[in-house]
């Protein structure tokens, strides 16, 4: 046997693994949809080589920016449409910005049309 390693085969059957959707993506896009969307008065902003940047919107809270039913049903649907997922009833309870991004990549990296979030763009 040869010093080289073989990589392991993969059965042509077998679906490529989902990449994994970062937080950093879902805060993007909810600062997009606040800014685009919602139109808010005091717009999210994001620079992701900002940590501090990253870390102020995290901790920002969803009632601080004052979003009524139907501007949460919005943030909901798009989310839900840009990264293929399925928000429920019970995470309308989160309280930050950050927790409500972290459930979303968590579900975007485990369904299997993550795999391309954009492409439902063009529908």
């Amino acid at each position: 046997m040869s010093g080289a390693r073989q990589q392991p085969s993969r059965a042509r059957d077998e679906a490529p693994t989902s990449p994994r959707v970062a937080e950093v993506e879902v805060l993007a896009e909810i600062a997009r949809i606040a800014r685009e969307e919602l139109e808010l008065e005091r717009p999210l902003t994001l620079d992701d080589r900002d940590e501090a940047d990253l870390g102020t919107l995290r901790e920002t809270t969803l009632a601080a920016l004052a979003l009524d039913s139907v501007a949460r049903t919005v943030l909901a649907v798009a989310l839900e449409d840009r990264f293929r997922v399925r928000l429920e009833e019970a995470d309308a309870n989160v309280a930050t910005v950050g927790e409500l991004a972290r459930i979303v990549a968590a579900r975007a990296s485990e369904s299997p049309d993550a795999e391309d979030p954009e492409r439902n763009e063009d529908a």
